[in-house]
């Protein structure tokens, strides 16, 4: 084990084994609630837009053009069909086990190797977790059509992650006693920032964009 250890934070490894730690790290705080399963999630419509805070916007209109292509390929590796993190998970996972087995038995602590073996290590990770993550696909296209949207505007909300006018934060929503996770941004005009605990109102949901518009509320706690 004290092996592993050390192989796993060699400066051969220490890279991968540091996105394997946030994707631990992740995971966990789904498990405790601190966090929404969709948070980092990246909707894959490809229309690039140059405030990207959370979500990519991408179209995923496969026609000949070089975007096109693009969206192919993500479609290919499954990205789309399912949250993003559950398939970056397993290829940070895969990534982390090809890069300790390959330095431990062929590169023998060359750097050398290391950067050639960066693109075919995120390849084979990114082919193993197509496989792995194809069961799950109906699953997940079931979940979300039993789930009815919910229209937040108009409702309180508490927050997790400090939100400004430019910076992107969390709120939590109750809704029939389940607590929800949105994305939120105080209006452009406003620029004081709400920190974690204060109380706001949400606005609207902002236009073509992953996340509501709030303001400060001045009322006694909901939570």
């Amino acid at each position: 084990m004290n092996e592993l250890i050390q192989i796993a934070f060699s400066p051969m490894n220490v890279a991968y084994t540091f996105l394997l730690i946030l994707v631990v790290l992740y995971w966990l705080m789904i498990i405790l609630g601190a966090m929404d399963f969709g948070a980092f999630d990246i909707d894959f419509d490809l229309d690039v837009d140059a405030d990207i805070d959370v979500e990519v916007d991408v179209d995923a209109d496969l026609g000949t053009s070089g975007i096109g292509g693009f969206a192919g390929v993500l479609q290919f590796f499954n990205f789309g069909k399912l949250p993003f993190m559950v398939i970056m998970s397993f290829v940070i996972l895969f990534s982390w086990t090809g890069s300790i087995l390959a330095n431990y038995y062929i590169g023998k602590g060359s750097f050398l190797f290391v950067i050639a073996l960066i693109i075919p290590n995120l390849l084979v990770g990114l082919f193993l977790a197509k496989f792995i993550t194809k069961p799950l696909i109906p699953i997940f296209e079931k979940m979300e059509s039993g789930i009815e949207p919910v229209d937040y505007v108009g409702m309180l909300c508490k927050i997790i992650l400090p939100a400004t006018n430019t910076k992107m934060g969390q709120a939590e929503v109750l809704v029939d006693d389940n607590r929800l996770l949105i994305n939120v941004k105080m209006e452009k005009e406003n620029k004081d920032g709400l920190e974690k605990g204060a109380e706001a109102l949400i606005l609207r949901k902002q236009k073509n964009k992953p996340y509501y518009i709030i303001q400060k509320f001045e009322e006694k706690e909901l939570f």
